[in-house]
């Protein structure tokens, strides 16, 4: 028994020990974004911007101020690596990588009530985002997370 005492006392401390001992992790995650760049088409930029203006930043300002999204912008290239380069991109963040790519019913049926609140009717919608396809092409989207370095211990 007293065999049994002491196994299960030197069993406890190093348990104890070796968590004392981790080293703690050397990134802290961020937030999730979703970075979606643009081939606008030639000679549609300015109604491109027109419908981003009247149409997508309403839309995302709805969003962030409902919490669905933290945040978003959109930038700009000013050099080209020939035809088919993106030359608009836009930046979407959310908190984490649920928010950004998981299925929530909730979360779907905001963003689905703040667009047809803008648009009016679904096939308002569907005909709106479709007209996007002959004012640009999109050339890549991929999601990024941002993560800050901590201290050394």
């Amino acid at each position: 028994m007293k065999r049994v005492y002491l196994s299960l006392f030197f069993a406890c401390f190093f348990a104890v020990v070796t968590n004392a001992q981790t080293a703690p992790p050397a990134t802290t995650p961020g937030p999730v974004s979703r970075v979606t760049y643009f081939d606008v088409l030639p000679l549609k930029t300015p109604e491109f911007t027109t419908f981003l203006r009247t149409n997508a930043v309403p839309l995302l300002e709805e969003q962030k101020k409902q919490g669905l999204i933290v945040s978003y912008g959109y930038f700009t290239k000013p050099t080209t690596e020939g035809p088919g380069d993106w030359d608009l991109g836009l930046v979407v963040t959310y908190k984490n990588y649920a928010d950004a790519v998981d299925f929530s019913a909730d979360r779907n049926a905001k963003f689905d009530a703040i667009s047809l609140k803008h648009y009016g009717t679904a096939d308002a919608r569907t005909k709106a985002n479709d007209s996007t396809n002959a004012m640009r092409t999109v050339t890549q989207t991929v999601l990024i997370r941002g993560l800050t370095f901590n201290p050394m211990p």
